[in-house]
C-alpha cells in the first residue's frame, strides 16, 4: 500500500479550504468596490458572509442612504418604513450606522423623505461626526415639502469637502472661524433658503477651487453677484430675479446656463456681463432660459449684437418670446454672434395669436452672413406665427452645412400641423443635405 506524504496531505487540505472560502480571501479593494455598488441595507446583510466582510462593512467609505434605504418590499408592494411601523426609530438606525463606523467616510449621501421625523438636532449630530471623518462628498437631499429643515453650523467644519450638494434646506450664516471650503470643487444648491442675499456671495468667494457651480430655484434674488473663479468650468444659475452679474477671472469657463424664472420689473444693465462672456473665456455651451432673453433684449443688449462667441459649439435659447420685435432681433443677433456653432436649440414660449409687427430685413442676395458649421437645429413650440416662420426661413437660408432640422408644433390640430409642415418644406435651404423632420407629438 502506498503511503501519502503528510506534508502533501496538509498542503492539499489548505488549498481546498482556500478554494471553498473565496469570499473571505477576496482582497479589500475588491470587497470595497462590491459594497460600494450595493444598497446600504443589502451591504449590511452581506457582512454575515464572513468575519472579514463584517470588518469591511464597518469601514465602508461610501454610505448612500437614498430612497431605497427608506423602502422595503412587502409581498411585491414597496412601502416606506413609516407606513409599515411608525414607531420605528429611523434616525437611531442612521446614528448607529455612523457612530459604529471605523475609519474615514469619503462619501455620505442622505435622502430625507417627506414623512420623515428626523429633527435638525439629529442632522447636527451627524454633520459633527462627518466633519471628523475627512468626508469628501456630501449630499443632503430633503424631499419637496413645506418644511425646510435648517442645517447646523457643523457643516462648515467639513474642511475636506470636494463636492457638496444641498436640496430644500435652510443654510445659516457661517461662524466667524469659517475661512471657506478651500478644497471644494463642486457646489450644487437647489431651493436653499438663506437668511440674507449676501450669504451666497461670501460662500462662493470662500471656494476658490470651484469647477462646477449650480444655483437653482433658490429662495433669494441675486441683486449683485460677482463670479471671480479662475478654475470654474461650469456655471448654472436659475433664480427668480437677476440683477447685476459680474464676471472676473473666468478663463476656464466653458459651460454656462442662465435662467430667469420671474419677469423682471426693471431692466438693469447687463451688457458688460455678456461682453465678458464673449471675450474673457472660450465658451463651448451657452444657454439663456426663462425670461432672460426678454430681459436682455429689453436691457439694450440687442443694439450691441452681434458679439463674438467664436468658440461656442452649442447655443440654447429656451422659452423665448420670439413674436416680440426686440426679442426676435436678440435671437437673430445671438445666432450671428456664434459663427462656429454646430448645435442650436430654440424653444418658443407660446403667446397665443400674437404676431410680429415689422418686416424682416434680410435678403438672400444681400446678406452675406453664413453659418459654416451648424449641422443640427431643434426648434420646438411652433404655433405658426409669421415671426416663427421668418426665423426658421432665416436659419435655413444661412446654414450651409445643415444636416438635420427637427421641429415640433405646439397645440395645433392635425390639419394645421400638416399645413405648417408643408410650408416649412417649401422654404429655401442653403444646404442640399438639410432634412426637415417633425418630431413626434406626445399628447396626453
Amino acid at each position: 500500500m502506498k503511503v501519502m506524504d503528510s506534508s502533501k496531505i496538509s498542503m492539499s487540505t489548505t488549498t481546498e479550504e482556500a478554494k471553498q472560502d473565496l469570499i473571505s480571501n477576496l482582497p479589500a479593494i475588491a470587497t470595497d468596490k462590491i459594497l460600494k455598488h450595493l444598497p446600504i441595507k443589502m451591504a449590511a446583510k452581506m457582512s454575515v458572509l464572513s468575519r472579514k466582510w463584517r470588518d469591511n462593512w464597518l469601514s465602508q467609505k461610501h454610505l448612500v442612504l437614498d430612497k431605497t434605504f427608506w423602502e422595503r418590499d412587502n409581498h411585491g408592494i414597496s412601502k416606506t418604513f413609516w407606513e409599515i411601523d411608525k414607531r420605528e426609530d429611523k434616525y437611531g438606525i442612521i446614528s448607529s450606522i455612523l457612530f459604529h463606523h471605523n475609519g474615514n467616510i469619503h462619501e455620505f449621501h442622505l435622502f430625507l423623505p417627506q414623512m420623515t421625523r428626523i429633527k435638525s438636532i439629529h442632522l447636527s449630530q451627524w454633520l459633527s461626526f462627518l466633519s471628523k471623518t475627512n468626508t469628501e462628498k456630501l449630499a443632503l437631499i430633503n424631499s419637496k415639502s413645506t418644511y425646510i429643515m435648517p442645517i447646523s453650523s457643523h457643516i462648515y467644519l467639513c474642511k475636506e469637502l470636494l463636492k457638496l450638494r444641498l436640496e430644500h434646506l435652510a443654510l445659516n450664516p457661517p461662524p466667524r472661524y469659517f475661512n471657506g471650503f478651500m478644497k471644494l470643487q463642486s457646489l450644487e444648491l437647489y431651493n436653499i433658503t438663506f437668511k440674507n442675499s449676501s450669504m451666497i456671495a461670501s460662500l462662493i468667494a470662500g471656494c476658490p477651487r470651484l469647477i462646477v457651480l449650480k444655483l437653482l430655484c433658490c429662495s433669494f434674488n441675486l441683486d449683485h453677484l460677482t463670479i471671480d473663479l479662475p478654475s470654474l468650468e461650469s456655471l448654472v444659475i436659475s433664480v427668480k430675479r437677476l440683477g447685476c452679474l459680474c464676471f472676473k477671472s473666468i478663463v476656464s469657463l466653458n459651460n454656462i446656463s442662465l435662467c430667469l424664472d420671474k419677469r423682471p420689473e426693471s431692466h438693469p444693465t447687463v451688457l458688460n456681463s455678456i461682453r465678458d462672456l464673449a471675450t474673457s473665456c472660450q465658451l463651448q455651451y451657452l444657454h439663456f432660459g426663462g425670461h432672460l432673453c426678454e430681459h436682455l433684449a429689453a436691457g439694450g443688449v440687442t443694439k450691441s449684437l452681434p458679439l463674438s462667441f467664436n468658440y461656442l459649439s452649442k447655443l440654447c435659447l429656451t422659452t423665448i418670446k420670439i413674436n416680440r420685435v426686440n426679442v426676435y432681433h436678440f435671437a437673430i443677433g445671438m445666432v450671428k454672434s456664434c459663427p462656429r456653432i454646430k448645435d442650436l436649440e430654440i424653444l418658443i414660449r407660446n403667446e397665443g395669436k400674437a404676431v410680429i409687427q415689422h418686416e424682416i430685413d434680410f435678403d438672400y442676395r444681400i446678406d452675406s452672413y453664413k453659418l459654416g458649421h451648424l449641422t443640427k437645429v431643434e426648434f420646438t413650440g411652433i404655433t405658426g406665427t409669421i415671426a416663427e416662420l421668418k426665423f426658421i426661413e432665416y436659419l435655413l437660408a444661412v446654414s450651409e452645412v445643415l444636416e438635420l432640422f427637427l421641429f415640433k408644433c405646439n397645440n395645433l390640430d392635425a390639419t394645421s400641423e400638416l399645413k405648417l409642415s408643408r410650408d416649412l418644406l417649401r422654404l429655401r435651404r442653403a444646404s442640399t443635405k438639410a432634412q426637415l423632420i417633425c418630431m413626434e407629438q406626445h399628447r396626453i
